[in-house]
């Protein structure tokens, strides 16, 4: 199922709450016309995101939304923020991001030391057609390995 579908037909626990959406969901191209991301082109972050990968092959990655609106019957996404569940340290991320300029990060922070960012997401969107409560999707995750990327 694709990811409009899966908000349609979950659009009251939806509206109006912050997301987490796996990164495939979201830059998807089926939905592109829904979903906005803070950089203007994607592709520099999709190769950052396949180096990442060949480091780290259980790496994940979401998007964590900020709004979510249903406009004259068509829905928009918005995010400024990538999550990655990873081993790799945040040195080493801001290194990656100093060989691909023009699109680095404003900031790339341990989500533990990022509060109130964790306490705002309400639901998780998994490429597997799964919707689940925040607090059940964080509870199976080390909060250590989850750096936060933000772009303003």
């Amino acid at each position: 199922m694709q990811l409009i579908d899966l908000i349609n037909n979950h659009k009251i626990e939806i509206l109006d709450k912050i997301l987490l959406i796996e990164y495939n969901l979201f830059f998807n191209k089926n939905v592109e016309q829904y979903c906005r991301f803070a950089l203007d082109e994607n592709s520099e972050l999709n190769n950052i995101i396949l180096y990442i990968k060949n480091i780290d092959k259980n790496a994940e990655f979401y998007l964590n939304t900020y709004y979510v609106s249903l406009e004259d019957e068509k829905l928009f996404i918005y995010s400024d923020t990538l999550w990655i569940n990873t081993t790799i340290e945040i040195d080493e991320i801001s290194m990656i991001f100093d060989n691909f300029k023009g699109i680095e990060p404003s900031s790339i922070d341990l989500l533990i030391k990022d509060e109130f960012l964790s306490q705002m997401v309400d639901i998780v969107i998994s490429s597997n057609d799964k919707i689940e409560d925040y607090n059940l999707f964080i509870e199976s995750k080390d909060l250590n390995k989850i750096k936060t990327l933000y772009w303003d």
